[in-house]
C-alpha cells in the first residue's frame, strides 16, 4: 500500500473518529427492527418543534432517491411546523443551480444533494460545505436515535473530506462481479477470487465464434475510469501521491491498465472502446457474455423482464482482488448542508429526518440502497435486492475504498485524459507512454484548476 493510500486511510478514520462513526454497532437480529411503515416518524430527543414557521431551501437532483421520498415532505412540515421548498431539477440544470447559488454565497440554499466523488474536493476547498461533525456528535440537536455508527464505513468515509464529514449518504454503490450463475453451475465454476482466476475463467468461456465472451465492461474512455478504479487499486495503484503529484504511470498503475486492457480486447466483445454502462450492461442482459465488472445499481437492468433474457440466472460477487488485496469502491450521493445557510439548525432537523432508519428502509423498498446496516439486516429493508446482492453490497462497504475517480477539483477533464489510457491499453498500444503523458496533462491541468 503506497504512502497516498495510507495516508487518506488515516484521514478517514481520524474523520469517522470525531463523528462517532468508528466503532460500528452489530446490526440487530432482524425481530428487533422497526416494524413496516408507509412513512417515517421524526426522530425522538430532540426539539425540532423549536424551528416552526422556519424554511429550509433544499436543491435536489431529479433522482430515484429523490423520487422514492418527496411524498414524505409533507408529513415531516406537519410534525415539526418546519416548511421544506424542494426544488427538483434534471441532473445538468441542477448541478449549474447549486454551482451559481453557492457560488454566490447568498445563503439562500440550505441542502443539497451533492456527489463528493464529482465536485466534493472542488467544494470543500471553496468551503461551500457546512462540516458536520459536529453536529453528529452535539445531542443538544441531533436524536439519540439517529445513531451515525449504523453507517456503514466505507459510505461514510466516502462522505469525508480531510478530516470533514460534508454530507450523509442517501444512495451508494459499489462496483461488483455479475456473472452467469446457470453457466457457472454446469461448468462447475465458481466466482473467481482473483484477478488470476478472473483471466482463467474468462479465456476458458469465451467464444468468439458464438458471440460468447468470457468478460465485458466499459471500455468508452472517460467513462470508463470509474470502474477502472477497484482495478487499479488492486494492483496497488493510486491516481496521486502523498504530495498530489499523478503517479498513474507507477508499474503498479501500468500493471493495472494493461491487465484491464486485455480482459477486454482477448476476453471481451469487439468494438469495447465504444461501450458506456449501458452497451455494456446490455451485452450481458442479451445473454453474450458470461462476467461483468461494473456498478452494482445496474442490477436492474440485467433484471428487467421487459428487456433481459437472463433475468434469474445472474449471480453478484466481490470483485476479485488483485496483488494489493481487495478495495473496491464507494460511490456515493449524499445531503450537504451549505455553509452559507442561515437555518443551520432546522436543515440539521430535515437532514435527519431523510436519512433516519426509517426513511433509508421506505427507499430501500423502492429500490434505492441506502448506507445503514440495521435496515440491511431488516428482511423488509433488503427485499428489493437479490440475497446474493445484499451480501455483497454490506461486505464491500465494510472495506470500500472511498472514491471512484481521481481526487482533483477538474475531475471531467482529467477523467478524459486517464481515459485515453484506457482506450490504448485495449487496443494493445504502448501503456508506459500513454501513462507518462497522461500523467504530464493531469500535473499541467492540476497547477491551472487547483
Amino acid at each position: 500500500m503506497n504512502k497516498a493510500r495510507i495516508l487518506l486511510f488515516a484521514l478517514v478514520a481520524l474523520a469517522l473518529l470525531v463523528a462517532g462513526c468508528t466503532a460500528p454497532a452489530p446490526a440487530q437480529p432482524a425481530a428487533e427492527q422497526p416494524a413496516e411503515s408507509e412513512a417515517a416518524a421524526a426522530p425522538e430527543g430532540y426539539n425540532c418543534q423549536a424551528y416552526a414557521g422556519t424554511e429550509v431551501r433544499f436543491l435536489a437532483n431529479k433522482h430515484p432517491w429523490t423520487t422514492a421520498i418527496e411524498e414524505y415532505i409533507p408529513q415531516f412540515e406537519e410534525e415539526t411546523g418546519i416548511k421544506v421548498n424542494l426544488e427538483i431539477l434534471p441532473e445538468d440544470q441542477f448541478r449549474q443551480k447549486v454551482l451559481v447559488e453557492l457560488t454566490t454565497g447568498a445563503g439562500t440554499v440550505d441542502v443539497f444533494m451533492s456527489m463528493p466523488p464529482q465536485e466534493g474536493l472542488k467544494y470543500h476547498s471553496a468551503g461551500w460545505y457546512e462540516p458536520l461533525n459536529d453536529y453528529l456528535t452535539n445531542a443538544s440537536i441531533t436524536s439519540p436515535d439517529y445513531e451515525p455508527d449504523d453507517f456503514l464505513p466505507g459510505v461514510m468515509g466516502a462522505e469525508t473530506i480531510e478530516g470533514d464529514v460534508i454530507g450523509i449518504p442517501i444512495m451508494m454503490e459499489n462496483e461488483v462481479l455479475y456473472y452467469r450463475k446457470d453457466i457457472f453451475e454446469e461448468k462447475g465454476l465458481t466466482p473467481p477470487a482473483n484477478m488470476e482466476e478472473l483471466e482463467q475463467t474468462a479465456a476458458e468461456l469465451t467464444d468468439k465464434e458464438n458471440d460468447f465472451y468470457g468478460f465485458v465492461a466499459r471500455g468508452k474512455g472517460a467513462a470508463a475510469v470509474t470502474q477502472f478504479s477497484t482495478f487499479l487499486y488492486n494492483f496497488g495503484g493510486e491516481w496521486l501521491d502523498e504530495n498530489r503529484k499523478p503517479i498513474i504511470n507507477s508499474p503498479e498503475a501500468v500493471e493495472a491498465f494493461e491487465f484491464y486492457g486485455k480482459m477486454l480486447r482477448d476476453y471481451g466483445p469487439p468494438g469495447s472502446t465504444n461501450n458506456h454502462w449501458y452497451e455494456a450492461s446490455g451485452i450481458l442482459a442479451q445473454g453474450k457474455a458470461a462476467m461483468y465488472t461494473d456498478a452494482n445499481s445496474l442490477f436492474s437492468v440485467v433484471e428487467d423482464p421487459e428487456s433481459s433474457k437472463v433475468v434469474g440466472k445472474i449471480g453478484y460477487a466481490m470483485m476479485p482482488e488483485g496483488p494489493a488485496g481487495n478495495h473496491p469502491y464507494v460511490s456515493v450521493w449524499g445531503i450537504s448542508m451549505a455553509s452559507s445557510s442561515q437555518n443551520k439548525e432546522a436543515t440539521w432537523c430535515l437532514m435527519q429526518w431523510l436519512t433516519s432508519k426509517d426513511m433509508v428502509k421506505n427507499a430501500q423498498m423502492k429500490g434505492i440502497p441506502g448506507g445503514r446496516r440495521s435496515v440491511w439486516a431488516d428482511p423488509d429493508g433488503a427485499s428489493a435486492f437479490p440475497a446474493d446482492w445484499v451480501e455483497t453490497f454490506v461486505a464491500s462497504n465494510e472495506i470500500a475504498y472511498p472514491y471512484d475517480r481521481p481526487p482533483v477539483v477538474a475531475v471531467s477533464e482529467i477523467r478524459d485524459v486517464i481515459g485515453k489510457v484506457i482506450v490504448t491499453a485495449i487496443e494493445g498500444g504502448d501503456v508506459q507512454a500513454a501513462a507518462d503523458q497522461a500523467a504530464q496533462e493531469m500535473a499541467d491541468i492540476m497547477a491551472r484548476t487547483e
